[in-house]
């Protein structure tokens, strides 16, 4: 999620300014889309060990862990019905990411890009209602997940907007995630008058987790869209529309 939000950054700022980190340039603009592309790569390659510790600059947290104080999920699905409450949750494995495609155009403010994260380890607390195929979901407790061979696909679009004090700005317009887990497995620690719905939860997860991930494979991507639409706006809201596009 934080690297989809970095693409975006990378790929519009033009120019080099003084918010970016050391070694970091922009990308300038042209019509050669191969080499626009690979230079966007090599500032990816170059930014990603900082964001281990965050750049406050551009004002983005450290991405590994990335901490997440709270997520709500609220959503009715035919095979799946929840309403999760979870905090405290840290993601560890953003930084191992393998680049499969990139495509930006800086004339028109969009990015495609598809990549691969080996593996994604998680933790957090959970506060969770609902009901899994047959299956109900309640209880209260904490969450360990182990998830490999990670692959998402994004499309994003940006657009320009004018902010309360009157200064243009580019912001994501549009943001679309594909994203599928390989695999997976969870571990879920509950007070003993949760214990056997975690217990049944846990089991079938890890019985069946190419049937769970695929059924909650929209929440999944919706997540992913709304934090790295929060990211980018963030490291965005650093600079104006001429410090982005002179």
């Amino acid at each position: 999620m934080m690297l989809i939000g970095l693409v975006l950054f990378a790929a519009w700022a033009r120019t080099a300014v003084s918010e970016l980190p050391p070694g970091v340039t922009s990308c300038p603009r042209t019509d050669n889309l191969a080499e626009y592309n690979k230079c966007i790569l090599k500032q990816l390659e170059t930014l990603t060990p900082l964001l281990v510790k965050g750049v406050p600059s551009l004002k983005l947290p450290a991405l590994d862990p990335l901490f997440l104080p709270s997520l709500t999920v609220d959503r009715n699905l035919e095979s799946l019905k929840l309403k999760a409450n979870m905090s405290q949750i840290r993601v560890y494995g953003a930084t191992n990411y393998v680049v499969h495609d990139l495509k930006a155009n800086p004339n028109d403010l969009t990015v495609s890009l598809k990549v691969q994260l080996p593996h994604i380890y998680m933790s957090g607390e959970y506060d969770v209602q609902g009901r899994l195929l047959l299956l109900p979901l309640s209880g209260v407790g904490n969450f360990k997940g182990n998830f490999t061979d990670t692959e998402a696909q994004v499309s994003a679009q940006g657009k320009e907007v004018t902010d309360k004090n009157g200064v243009q700005r580019l912001e994501v317009d549009k943001l679309i995630t594909k994203i599928r887990v390989g695999h997976g497995n969870i571990k879920l620690k509950a007070p003993p008058t949760h214990t056997l719905a975690a217990d049944a939860a846990a089991t079938f997860f890890n019985s069946n987790p190419r049937l769970v991930l695929d059924i909650a494979s929209p929440i999944i991507e919706d997540t992913a869209a709304t934090v790295s639409k929060a990211l980018a706006a963030r490291a965005l809201s650093v600079l104006t529309k001429q410090e982005l596009v002179p």
